[in-house]
């Protein structure tokens, strides 16, 4: 993401508003700009929270390649395996407006609760077309920036 993206991506008043909500502190916040920004690692309970961050990025024009490798990798280290499922079958098909709509439409929390799919079909596509690996990192995806295009690293 280059030097103009994260500028205008710390300046969004979205972001700010969402990340002083109360629901995260300071110091998470800077976990979650370390997150976003230079692939650190962080995970949190507070998943509606970090999800509503992802669609701020879409809707602010900031949903990139990079930002759609660290939706899937946060929902794959969170465990929402049908939504990674799709995340991943979009993104390999490199249709990252496609993956960055799906992120608008999803919710991970309803109710109060958690919210987990019950299976991979989103559109009307069945995305379901391999098994969930035991190891998350046999699930890895790269972008390749030369040829813009996702791949599956093996």
């Amino acid at each position: 993401m280059d030097q103009f993206r994260i500028s205008k991506m710390l300046k969004m008043n979205n972001l700010q508003d969402i990340l002083s909500s109360g629901k995260v502190n300071a110091d998470e916040g800077e976990q979650i700009y370390r997150f976003l920004l230079i692939n650190d690692y962080y995970i949190s309970n507070e998943y509606e929270v970090v999800n509503t961050l992802f669609k701020v990025m879409v809707l602010n024009d900031l949903w990139d390649a990079q930002i759609a490798l660290r939706y899937f990798e946060y929902l794959n280290y969170e465990g929402w395996e049908y939504e990674c499922l799709i995340v991943r079958g979009i993104l390999l098909e490199n249709n990252l407006s496609l993956a960055g709509e799906f992120c608008l439409e999803t919710k991970l929390v309803q109710n109060g609760l958690s919210y987990f799919r019950d299976n991979a079909i989103w559109r009307g596509k069945d995305y379901d077309n391999e098994d969930i690996p035991v190891s998350l990192v046999e699930w890895a995806i790269g972008y390749d920036y030369e040829k813009k295009t996702f791949y599956e690293i093996k």
